[in-house]
């Protein structure tokens, strides 16, 4: 394990910019959120962007990369995976373990209807800052009693 992210060693970071959407800062700068939120909710926060899904189906892929890339807290691996395909111009939200109770299917409705406006815009850096804000608060929400 590695202590500093509470994962094993060689697995993938929280933010995977396969179709290089963001700048270096940009990258630098969410990653850090992604792991501050995460760390501290202990529920794995995660971005990824890809270039195409390979004629999978969006949510097969995103479920896919989550669970063969190591990704989740605990027994549960508690997590929240947004998954950005380019090629296709698809997007999928997928949670896991206690991300299924903080991200019920009305919150993953809010929260898509929160950030897809700067996805449009091509502002993917807002919109990606935004997700992990509107995990964090949903996370928060379940845990005091009310998702």
């Amino acid at each position: 394990m590695n202590g500093q992210t509470g994962k094993m060693v060689g697995d993938l970071p929280r933010l995977v910019d396969m179709a290089d959407l963001l700048s270096d800062s940009e990258e630098s700068d969410l990653l850090d959120r992604l792991d501050e939120i995460s760390e501290r909710q202990q529920v794995d926060i995660v971005v990824v962007t890809v270039d195409s899904m390979e004629g999978e189906t969006v949510m097969v892929y995103t479920d896919d990369f989550y669970d063969y890339n190591g990704y989740g807290f605990g027994d549960n691996r508690d997590g929240i995976i947004l998954l950005i395909s380019m090629g296709e111009r698809e997007w999928y939200i997928s949670t896991r373990g206690y991300g299924i109770r903080a991200i019920t299917d009305g919150g993953r409705e809010y929260i898509s209807e929160q950030f897809v406006s700067d996805l449009s815009a091509g502002d993917y850096a807002a919109a990606f800052t935004n997700y992990a804000k509107l995990c964090d608060d949903f996370i928060t929400q379940a845990k005091t009693g009310d998702p």
